[in-house]
């Protein structure tokens, strides 16, 4: 975990920036000219200042490193004044300089809060100064320490309060899979004014609906929380989709603090069939819709303006058909407004191309993985307009065909890892389909030793696909090459040469066949059952 500690890394505090300043609070004069002549003595504390009394010490704290303090004042006796002094919020190091040759005063003084002390007449100019750049060091890191603390019991509430506020779909079809990201546009708040949310009702239809409050801070963020409950309500109570807007722009209307602020919304409704969706917007950004790995947006001719410009707004709805394998991009504008460093604006252009790019590279499998393609998005996004700071939403809604979650594929190259990363992907695959875990290991060793087959023999780019039926695993390894792997004599003492023993042992049965292109090397794994 990486923290940033207000305050820590620079200015007066900061170590090694500057000599420490000290306020010597003394009303003796013969006194007081004793400690600037020791002070002068060793010369690594040039900058001294001196008052007379507690009640000119306060006003001057701020520009102390460190107080040098009398216990016996004009307006303070005993610990009388370090305790006043150690009541002021953030006050500079304390020691005390006490004329008692009895130490007992002076402990008491540490016990009550200060540094260190001090007795007069038995110090010399080398301890004074060491005293004082001490004292300076142990509040420096009291402070660290105090502020360390409190970012980290910051964070623990904050990990509290995301899984309480942010929300949880609901959703019972296992073709559907939504994925989040949340970025709130101010480092130390938690959550900001964008909000999402997804519901699947009885019927089948799924609901999913992002939003993004005017404005940013505390009082922005209830606005959006206080709107995604309003709708995930509606929805649970079976309010139809058409209504749901016009009733959250009254609700935003009744809880907003200020009368210009306003929420933009973009909200879809899929067809229990998943044939189509139903589109509105409210003044947002539309959806991207992903057909395959090519991203394209929805069509916004029905945009409608945002909730709370005016009452008696409606938002008619926008039908738009899906293919058969879709994904659902929905965002705030905090993903399309980053800027680059000469000031241009992202746009939707720009997010289109930065996403083409990690669909296009990973392929059709992409969406077994739609938290990698998130991170890269949002990762080239940073890298190409880093400069951002509005608040961020990003949901996507993948949909993979029932006949689709059953097969896999991936591409790779004949690399010394590839054979991690077959295993990698083809463990991803198993255990997403809670495959047990018998099956999981043979299916990883046969599949590690033909794609190493294809590395070291082949040497072409080669291609892995894995197929459940129900009652077996068929893995097919397709190379380039038209080499025919040949099953040897077992020799325990080669070093080579025993990976297809290993594959003819825990496979059911395995197959060559040959095409125009190279080969395909097919095994099929029997699946346990209870």
């Amino acid at each position: 975990m990486s923290e940033t500690v207000a305050g820590a890394a620079t200015g007066p505090d900061a170590p090694g920036s500057s000599t420490p300043r000290v306020l010597l609070v003394e009303d003796d004069d013969g006194d007081a000219f004793l400690v600037e002549e020791l002070l002068a003595e060793v010369g690594e504390i040039p900058d001294l200042t001196r008052v007379s009394s507690i009640a000119e010490a306060t006003g001057r704290l701020g520009h102390a490193d460190c107080v040098l303090l009398d216990m016996n004042l004009p307006d303070s006796s005993g610990l009388d004044g370090l305790a006043r002094l150690l009541e002021i919020a953030d006050h500079p190091a304390v020691v005390v300089l006490t004329g008692d040759l009895d130490e007992t005063r002076g402990r008491a003084a540490v016990a009550a809060g200060a540094e260190d002390y001090l007795i007069k007449g038995k110090v010399d100019g080398r301890l004074l100064t060491r005293a004082v750049q001490y004292a300076v060091e142990r509040r420096r890191a009291d402070r660290l320490t105090r502020q360390l603390h409190e970012a980290r019991a910051q964070e623990r509430e904050n990990r509290r309060l995301g899984r309480g506020l942010l929300p949880t779909a609901l959703l019972r079809d296992p073709t559907l899979t939504v994925t989040t990201r949340y970025q709130p546009g101010e480092r130390r708040l938690l959550l900001g004014g964008d909000f999402y949310d997804a519901i699947e009702t009885a019927d089948g239809t799924l609901h999913v609906i992002i939003g993004d409050v005017s404005g940013h801070g505390p009082d922005e963020a209830a606005i959006g929380v206080s709107l995604r409950i309003a709708w995930r309500t509606l929805i649970l109570a079976g309010m139809p989709a058409a209504h749901v807007l016009p009733i959250l722009d009254q609700v935003l209307v009744t809880e907003r603090h200020d009368t210009i602020l306003f929420t933009t919304v973009a909200m879809v409704s899929v067809a229990p069939d998943r044939s189509h969706i139903d589109l509105y917007l409210a003044g947002h950004p539309p959806p991207l819709l992903i057909d395959g790995i090519t991203p394209r947006p929805l069509p916004d001719h029905a945009l409608g303006v945002p909730l709370g410009v005016r009452l008696g707004t409606t938002w008619p709805s926008i039908r738009v058909p899906l293919p058969a394998d879709w994904a659902l991009l929905l965002y705030t504008d905090g993903l399309v407004e980053a800027r680059d460093h000469d000031g241009e604006v992202l746009w939707t252009d720009g997010l289109l191309d930065l996403l083409a790019h990690p669909l296009h590279t990973t392929g059709p499998t992409w969406d077994a993985r739609p938290d990698d393609l998130l991170d890269a998005l949002l990762a080239a996004v940073d890298r190409r307009a880093p400069l951002r700071g509005d608040d961020l939403a990003v949901a996507l809604i993948t949909h993979t065909p029932a006949e689709a979650r059953h097969r896999a594929q991936w591409a790779y190259d004949p690399t010394p890892g590839a054979s991690i990363r077959v295993r990698r992907d083809l463990l991803a695959f198993l255990d997403d389909r809670d495959i047990d875990d018998d099956t999981t290991d043979d299916a990883l060793l046969v599949a590690s030793e033909l794609a190493s087959n294809a590395v070291d023999h082949a040497r072409t780019p080669f291609r892995v696909t894995a197929t459940l039926d129900g009652r077996s695993l068929h893995l097919e390894v397709t190379d380039g090459s038209p080499a025919e792997p040949r099953l040897q004599v077992l020799d325990v003492h080669a070093p080579r040469g025993r990976g297809l023993q290993m594959v003819d042992t825990v496979a059911t049965e395995w197959t060559v066949r040959h095409h125009d292109t190279g080969k395909t090397v097919a095994a099929e794994i029997a699946i346990t059952t209870d």
